[in-house]
């Protein structure tokens, strides 16, 4: 890996998203601009054009882990999702940080890469490693009690910038956030699973749709986090259901110190 790489442009999101170089005089640094609209706090200043990550100024470990879990309480169909998790090129502030990224099983993209029409990943960003788009690593959860495949997983990852569970690459709140399969792997059909088996990221209950902002942040400076947000050393559980709420969501995100799965699931092989 080459060390000169570090720098670059942040994560731009959405509609703000610009291509990676130094912004013209006059021009506000985009990931300032994505702080004023979205109420994140950046570090730096708007001159500064790298400011905007939370990666930790001195040398040493780049940051602590986050624990992923994810849990099936369907009491008769499989989950399959897929997550991605990246930290902006501007977190990444010293080459100690960075080979903690790349020791911890990130990967640095080599070109842009489209995440549906809500996120670009710029040219530097890093992603944690996984097979499909943007190292995204695909989940199938198994039915609760059933001799095959476990209905539950768990990672632990260095605290990424942005996590995002899904299955289709969003373009809508109506895109697709997992399916619902039988024991065979096809996808369910009639009511048991609602339309096609399939589930969309408004039935998240943390994602945001107005505006589209699908996903989980980091908490960057003081305050209580959004429902949508995690700080470093937190654990974030999807746990996915069979019965929708009143609001119509059929997963529910939790965020705290230490979480758990339902004792009836089991645990994570």
């Amino acid at each position: 890996m080459n060390r000169g790489l570090l720098g670059g442009c942040g994560l731009v999101l959405a509609v703000l998203l610009a291509a990676c170089g130094t912004p013209a005089t006059g021009i506000i640094n985009p990931y300032l601009t994505l702080a004023n609209t979205f109420g994140v706090t950046p570090t730096g200043t708007d001159s500064d054009t790298d400011s905007g990550g939370s990666g930790t100024q001195a040398g040493g470990a780049f940051r602590r882990n986050v624990r992923l879990l994810m849990e099936n309480l369907h009491s008769s169909a499989q989950v399959d999702t897929s997550w991605i998790a990246w930290v902006e090129a501007g977190s990444v502030r010293t080459t100690d940080q960075q080979d903690d990224l790349l020791r911890a099983g990130y990967t640095r993209l080599t070109r842009p890469v489209a995440i549906g029409t809500v996120f670009t990943l710029p040219i530097g960003t890093y992603v944690y490693n996984g097979p499909g788009l943007a190292g995204a690593t695909p989940v199938r959860l198994g039915i609760p009690g059933a001799r095959v495949g476990s209905p539950t997983y768990e990672i632990s990852l260095l605290t990424p910038d942005a996590l995002l569970v899904f299955s289709q690459p969003p373009v809508s709140c109506d895109s697709v956030a997992w399916r619902l399969l039988d024991a065979r792997g096809n996808v369910l059909t009639g009511p048991v699973s609602g339309p096609g088996g399939f589930k969309t990221l408004a039935q998240i209950d943390a994602y945001q749709c107005d505006p589209l902002r699908p996903g989980l942040f980091l908490r960057v400076g003081g305050g209580r986090p959004a429902d949508n947000e995690y700080v470093e050393g937190d654990s974030i559980l999807f746990t996915f259901s069979e019965g929708s709420d009143a609001d119509g969501n059929f997963a529910f995100v939790t965020i705290g110190a230490d979480l758990t799965f339902t004792p009836t699931t089991g645990t994570t092989p």
